[in-house]
């Protein structure tokens, strides 16, 4: 048994025969540029085999979730049985050299206090050298081995430099492999939600649309100037959710106070040249949900509120307030506007249908499945209620 207690990186390939020697480099340069990484390493793990004749090779990783050591690529002839066997990373031979850092080879390892057995019946170990696999942080991320020489005494310290040039090129085709493969997923990501974009917009600008033709055909009972306001209102709606969803990369779920203090505070803004003495207060608590009811609950916030600041308020009115209350119990969502205006007619029911903007309300409320409850006494109160898990 020999634990290598220095590093042999200076050892020389001076004994390797011409054959091997050439086979090693063409490996190394085959790992550097391949972009079929699975095949070289197949390729690679048999080289191993074939430099070192030796009976079998493996490379062993490590499980970043079990912090356990599989073996990944096997090669010799119980192959097909130890694929993805496992043990302990403070385990074994291989479990020393990645706590260590450090090659491990030795001649009898049966004698060896590390030995942590055969991995399957129908093949007994002899010898093995063992190499960890350490990337550019210095870190371990798995382990190299051959075991069993098929001729002579058995494996050398002048068997560790072979292995630990195909180890070091082999780490970094691994680190290099698993990059390329973040980037694949990131750009599936991408398309996935470029697609979601696309399919969003369609719908909203189906709902505009539809908005707009019903706008149209009450034109001549309405100041034009108007309706075109009231429609660019709601196209501000829906921008300013997806200015939030693009700012929280696109998430299934949406902050709904925040954006519903956003759109209420540009509402505000843009009707503060007409009703200067009108305060705008938001209260709410932290409620998500899904990003179609977000929009949802923001287009009925802006039909709720231009009504609100056309109507409610007479021109002498002394100080107008509106209140937005949004709460959640369970998964009920409670949103709540109200204000001090001048109230509601006593026989007021969305099914009238009185106005665009109530009609509007109305079928969006039927597209969240909430339910509404309104009073008109001093001032109008709209209460919607709404299941978030829907």
């Amino acid at each position: 048994m020999e634990q290598l207690e220095k590093n042999t990186d200076d050892q020389s390939f001076e004994d390797l025969p011409d054959k091997n020697l050439r086979l090693l480099l063409d490996t190394i340069e085959g790992i550097n540029q391949t972009k079929e990484f699975k095949s070289v390493l197949v390729e690679s793990m048999e080289a191993i085999r074939l430099i070192m004749n030796s009976e079998a090779s493996s490379l062993m990783l490590i499980d970043k979730d079990t912090g356990e050591l599989y073996v990944s690529m096997p090669t010799g002839p119980v192959k097909s049985d130890i694929a993805g066997k496992r043990i302990p990373k403070d385990k074994g031979i291989s479990g020393w050299v990645v706590a260590q850092k450090r090659p491990y080879l030795t001649n009898n390892p049966a004698e060896s206090e590390h030995f942590y057995g055969d991995l399957v019946e129908g093949f007994k170990t002899r010898n093995i050298i063992c190499v960890p696999l350490i990337n550019r942080d210095n870190n371990v991320i798995g382990v190299m081995q051959a075991l069993n020489r098929r001729k002579g005494d058995g494996f050398t310290t002048r068997d560790v430099p072979v292995m630990q040039a195909l180890a070091s090129h082999i780490t970094s085709a691994i680190e290099r492999t698993r990059m390329i493969d973040r980037l694949h997923d990131r750009l599936k990501q991408k398309d996935t939600i470029i697609a979601e974009i696309h399919h969003r917009i369609k719908n909203n600008l189906q709902v505009i649309l539809s908005i707009v033709e019903t706008e149209a055909m009450d034109m001549e009972d309405g100041n034009p100037k108007d309706v075109l306001s009231d429609v660019a209102h709601r196209i501000k709606s829906m921008a300013k959710l997806h200015e939030m969803l693009s700012e929280k990369n696109l998430e299934n779920r949406v902050e709904l106070g925040g954006y519903l203090k956003q759109l209420s505070e540009t509402i505000e803004e843009t009707m503060h040249s007409i009703l200067y003495n009108v305060k705008l207060e938001l209260k709410s608590d932290k409620v998500e949900v899904r990003q179609e009811q977000a929009l949802l609950c923001g287009l009925v916030i802006n039909e709720l509120l231009i009504n609100i600041y056309k109507h409610a308020f007479l021109e002498d009115e002394q100080e107008g307030k509106i209140e937005i209350n949004l709460t959640r119990q369970d998964d009920l969502v409670q949103l709540e506007v109200s204000d001090n205006g001048v109230g509601l007619p006593d026989d007021f029911k969305f099914e009238k249908g009185e106005s665009i903007g109530m009609w509007i309300v109305e079928e969006l409320l039927k597209k969240l499945d909430a339910r509404i409850s309104v009073e008109g006494v001093g001032g109008a109160r709209f209460m919607i209620t709404f299941s978030s898990e829907q």
